[in-house]
């Protein structure tokens, strides 16, 4: 078979957090195909890694941006921030056309992660245009490419219906947008060769309800992590050592980047960890913070011992401190992800979580970790405590089978496979 010509978009720099994400579906999509990811502004000088704007450009942009947030905010039409309500007018070209075509290749295919900020529904079909329609695939990491713009819509239907009345935009007379960009979306998609791919069952079943995608194509694929970096490293003692955490202590990692986000669930947490040390059945347990929160505030009377390790940017560190924790404890309400469930299983380390996003398909009771019903803070300190009582070679089967399951089932090659089958199985039916 010929090699093809794979675009991969993605607004987030390929050394950022959800840019990685994108990246790692280019790597080994580039292999076997001519794969590039069009970023928004990146530095990294890669084969296959191209950069919209110019650093120069990119400053001037950036320092535009800042001019408009100092002078002209109070003009800003106000959303609640829990729904990430971002692009509120996407009927605005937010990019060149022109200037994308003259940046890379002529594209087979087109794979859209991230856009936000970069390219609209509207700007994407004219892409497509561009090059005779070729195939589209938007890839759902949330829920902003079946909503009038939100990328989580916490309780509100909308999206299967018309998104009017939208609890994300705050003034009545603006509230419109929101029912104005799913329609104009719906005009462009329903003209396109496009097909959605969820990285989660969960999204899958919200794309299949929504008025965006109920015709079209949607399919269902774990988003893949590179393994050479997150995996089950088998030196729990040695870590623990090194990032002065008592060897002998039951370990907790417990991830606080931004404590008082509500859809982080932090609250259920601290309710928890309250359940376990009121009851008085676990002793020596040390709970590892990794973020910008200090969890020691939140937890002032916990008799557990608290090591805050602080933000952690490198992914190298990152796998080591999944490797020191016996379990990984995320109490997010409101999540696609999240992508750190993921990662920690594929470091061998179990997830204790509320029963939400990607943890439906890979935290497996009693295999890789326990999932508690959501907004019930009792479930998951029992399945804390469930993972605390089990002996040495329990918990090292339940990390083997996390690892293998990793492995199997969303490695960043296995999950490019289940891209690619999902594109050629298109192409057989066209």
């Amino acid at each position: 078979m010929n090699k093809r010509n794979i675009l991969i978009i993605s607004s987030s720099d390929v050394n950022s957090a959800s840019g990685i994400i994108a990246y790692d579906l280019h790597k080994p999509l580039a292999e076997r195909n001519n794969s590039e990811i069009l970023t928004l502004h990146t530095k990294v000088k890669e084969k296959g890694v191209v950069s919209y704007n110019s650093s120069s450009e990119w400053f001037l942009k950036r320092a535009k941006n800042k001019l408009i947030d100092l002078f002209f905010d109070k003009n800003r039409i106000e959303t609640n921030p829990k729904y990430y309500f971002f692009d509120v007018d996407q009927s605005k070209s937010l990019i060149n056309i022109n200037k994308v075509v003259q940046k890379i290749k002529k594209p087979d295919i087109i794979i859209a992660y991230f856009m936000g900020g970069f390219f609209t529904i509207k700007d994407l079909y004219n892409l497509q245009a561009k090059y005779n329609n070729v195939p589209v695939y938007l890839v759902m990491a949330d829920m902003v490419y079946i909503t009038g713009g939100c990328h989580y819509a916490w309780n509100c239907l909308g999206y299967k219906n018309n998104c009017s009345g939208c609890p994300a935009i705050v003034e009545e007379r603006y509230k419109h947008y929101a029912q104005d960009n799913l329609k104009l979306n719906k005009d462009f998609i329903d003209k396109m060769d496009i097909n959605l791919i969820a990285l989660s069952s969960q999204d899958y079943a919200y794309a299949k309800a929504s008025t965006l995608f109920k015709s079209k194509k949607v399919s269902f694929v774990l988003g893949g992590i590179n393994l050479n970096v997150f995996n089950y490293k088998n030196a729990q003692t040695a870590l623990k050592k090194h990032n002065s955490v008592p060897i002998n202590d039951f370990v907790i990692l417990f991830g606080a980047v931004r404590v008082g986000e509500l859809r982080k669930g932090v609250e259920y947490f601290i309710d928890a960890i309250n359940f376990l040390c009121k009851n008085n059945e676990t002793s020596n347990v040390t709970i590892v913070s990794i973020g910008n929160g200090k969890l020691e505030d939140l937890l002032p009377n916990t008799s557990f011992n608290i090591v805050n390790l602080g933000y952690i940017s490198d992914y190298h560190r990152l796998a080591d401190v999944y490797n020191l924790a016996d379990v990984f404890v995320t109490t997010t309400i409101q999540d696609s992800g999240p992508m750190m469930v993921n990662q920690s299983i594929a470091c061998g380390t179990p997830v204790v979580c509320f029963d939400i996003g990607v943890a439906r398909d890979i935290v497996i009771n009693g295999k890789t970790g326990f999932k508690a019903e959501l907004y019930n803070a009792k479930e998951i300190a029992k399945g804390i405590k469930k993972l605390y009582d089990l002996d040495k070679e329990a918990r090292t089967i339940v990390k083997e089978n996390c690892a293998l399951l990793a492995r199997k089932e969303y490695s960043r090659e296995v999950s490019a496979n289940n891209f690619l089958k999902i594109i050629n199985s298109n192409e057989l039916t066209c």
